[in-house]
C-alpha cells in the first residue's frame, strides 16, 4: 500500500478501504481485494473521505486483486460525484482486467473532474501534482 517513504498526515482504515492524507495533500485511497463496491460501500468512502480531509483536494485510487463494482454503484458514482471532495483522479490500474473495465466505465462515464489511468502510483501521482 504505501512505501516506507510516503509521510502519513491522517489514516482511517475500515474494513473495506484505507483512507491517506498524505503529507503532499493528496488522498490515497486503497480498496482491499474481493471488496465488491456497493452503493453502500461507496457511501461509507464517502463519509470516511470527509473524516479525512474537509476540502476538496486530489485523489489516487489504488484496489487490491479481485476489487469489483455493482452496476447500481457503477450509475451511483455520477451521482454523488459533486459531493464529493475529489477534485482530480489518478486511478491505478494494475492488471489489464482493470485497465479493460476502467476504460470501458469511464468512455460512457465521463467524470466532471480530470481523471486519467495509470500502471504505478508513483506516475498518477506525477500527473495529479501536475494539475
Amino acid at each position: 500500500m504505501h512505501k516506507s517513504g510516503d509521510t502519513i498526515t491522517k489514516q482511517i482504515v475500515t474494513p473495506n478501504i484505507t483512507v491517506t492524507l498524505r503529507n503532499d495533500g493528496i488522498v490515497h485511497i486503497y480498496v482491499e481485494e474481493n471488496t465488491l463496491i456497493t452503493v453502500d460501500i461507496q457511501n461509507e468512502m464517502l463519509d470516511t473521505y470527509r473524516k479525512v480531509t474537509d476540502c476538496r483536494r486530489k485523489f489516487v485510487f489504488e484496489a487490491g486483486a479481485f476489487v469489483s463494482i455493482t452496476k447500481k454503484a457503477r450509475e451511483n458514482a455520477i451521482l454523488i460525484e459533486d459531493c464529493s471532495p475529489v477534485n482530480g483522479s489518478a486511478v491505478i490500474v494494475s492488471n489489464l482486467g482493470q485497465k479493460i473495465l476502467a476504460d470501458y466505465y469511464y468512455k460512457f462515464k465521463k467524470p466532471k473532474r480530470p481523471l486519467a489511468l495509470f500502471r504505478t502510483k508513483e506516475d498518477g501521482i506525477k500527473w495529479l501534482k501536475s494539475l
